[in-house]
């Protein structure tokens, strides 16, 4: 599915580019090293002479390669930009403020003379779109009186079913009573961090960390205590520890697939270590998994919910980033004594969560069309993130540090000097391109010269240029 339709926005020269400069990336071909011959890589990948060609000059344009005469295309050398910062620990817990400030971002992501960059909502291109309008239309001919009904939490029961039946797969043990079906996993981070704590508790949060979970914090009135997040390793566990140790922490917030706005992958040693400190010091995790399948590796990563035996942690998933933005379907796997608690809240906030969205996502799932939409999906935002870093290498000034994300589709980068993205953000839009500022990802102030950039967009000329202009916006502010 993913095939058919992103030809639309990308040439299969484009995509060989992205392979490629992916495997540079990877170090499969190191700096200095020869490329296969054109004649060599049109019979390996089974493309015409013409389409490597144009690859490779792609990827001469991207500053990735270099030709020699008669001998070829070689790596030029390494990666250019270095790893963003480590933020420094440290830090008290402070009130939310700002969260407000998204509304600017979403409103521009609507906005069709905007080239957006800022919004995490992937292209519909990478969307399964024609086999979620089957799933539709079938489940409106054979379910209409139950699609013309609300489905009270904890949600429709085929959908808890088979969203049991995958995360099985994962290593997690559940049954479909333990799952509540929510709007999205932002509610279901919202009804968790409400069954948790009270208004003034402390709750710990990577640094940086998603702005969705700020305005909850904002919302319940709690106090964010961030622990830094190495752009290599993920959430730094003696920080975490100390705070433990040091402070009344009433929770903590991770996302230990593809952070988001980093990109990074803890390994399962970490998370596993992660979860033990929770257990030890009786602090429950909400774990956050929308990114979890959106990882090229060959397995699913583990969740950390796999490893939960004391039943401290607070599982929220969702088919927004993976399946279709537009269903708003999320879930929350709680410990058995909570269910009943959690279902009250959720009905209290919304009653009931979309009922043909559930059947419809649902079917889908119990097709097993999934599987592969997943590996492509996976595969297809790992391109464009190769084509977004290059893009940003060639474009912004020297300096500029953009992290190496293990999954999912968002960069972040770091800015030299004293760069302000909020002010710079103003400058964009009016040039039609948004992205995110880096001070939305903390909870009072921080990351002013930093952005997160989605890399699953369209990437046609208008893509291309518009990077180039963020890139000139950016060095004209350096002076």
């Amino acid at each position: 599915m993913i095939k058919r339709e992103r030809e639309v926005t990308m040439h299969l020269y484009e995509t060989l580019a992205d392979d490629l400069s992916w495997l540079i990336c990877a170090g499969v071909y190191p700096p200095g090293a020869r490329l296969p011959s054109v004649r060599h890589i049109s019979r390996q990948r089974g493309v015409s002479v013409s389409t490597s060609v144009r690859a490779y000059h792609e990827l001469e344009r991207r500053g990735v390669i270099e030709a020699a005469p008669r001998s070829g295309y070689f790596v030029v050398g390494p990666r250019r930009s270095a790893l963003p910062s480590v933020p420094e620990h440290g830090a008290s817990p402070v009130p939310v403020a700002g969260a407000h400030r998204i509304l600017q971002l979403l409103a521009a992501a609507d906005d069709p003379r905007t080239v957006s960059f800022g919004a995490a909502t992937p292209h519909p291109d990478y969307m399964p779109s024609a086999a979620m309008a089957a799933a539709s239309r079938t489940v409106w001919r054979r379910a209409r009186r139950r699609c013309m009904n609300q489905a009270f939490p904890p949600g429709a029961v085929e959908l808890r079913t088979e969203l049991a039946r995958r995360l099985a797969m994962a290593g997690c043990r559940l049954d479909p009573d333990d799952l509540l079906i929510t709007n999205g996993c932002q509610e279901a981070m919202a009804i968790a961090l409400k069954m948790l704590c009270r208004p003034g508790d402390v709750v710990a949060v990577e640094a940086p960390t998603y702005y969705g979970l700020l305005e909850v914090l904002e919302q319940q009135q709690l106090r964010a205590l961030p622990i830094p997040s190495d752009p290599s390793q993920g959430l730094a566990l003696d920080p975490l520890e100390q705070a433990f140790r040091t402070r009344e922490v009433r929770a903590c917030v991770v996302t230990p697939v593809a952070s988001n706005p980093l990109g990074v992958t803890l390994s399962d040693e970490r998370k596993q270590a992660l979860v033990a400190l929770a257990e030890r010091h009786a602090v429950p995790i909400v774990e956050d998994d929308t990114y979890g399948e959106l990882v090229e590796t060959g397995r699913r990563p583990t969740p950390l919910k796999a490893w939960d035996r004391a039943g401290r942690v607070y599982y929220c998933g969702s088919a927004t980033k993976t399946i279709c933005a537009g269903l708003r379907i999320g879930w929350l796997a709680m410990p058995g004594r909570y269910r009943q608690q959690a279902a009250m809240a959720q009905y209290l906030r919304t009653i009931s969560v979309n009922t043909p969205a559930q059947l419809t996502l649902a079917h889908y799932l119990a097709t097993g069309h999934i599987d592969r939409h997943m590996r492509a999906a996976a595969r297809a935002y790992r391109q464009c993130v190769a084509r977004l870093i290059a893009e940003l290498e060639q474009h912004f000034p020297a300096g500029t540090k953009i992290s190496a994300p293990q999954g999912g589709f968002l960069v972040w980068a770091e800015l030299p000097g004293t760069v302000d993205t909020g002010a710079l953000l103003a400058e964009s839009l009016r040039c039609g391109v948004s992205f995110a500022p880096g001070a939305l990802f903390a909870p009072n102030g921080g990351f002013e010269n930093c952005m997160r950039l989605n890399a699953a967009v369209a990437w046609d000329q208008a893509a291309q240029s518009a990077l180039q202009n963020l890139g000139g916006l950016v060095r004209d502010r350096l002076g």
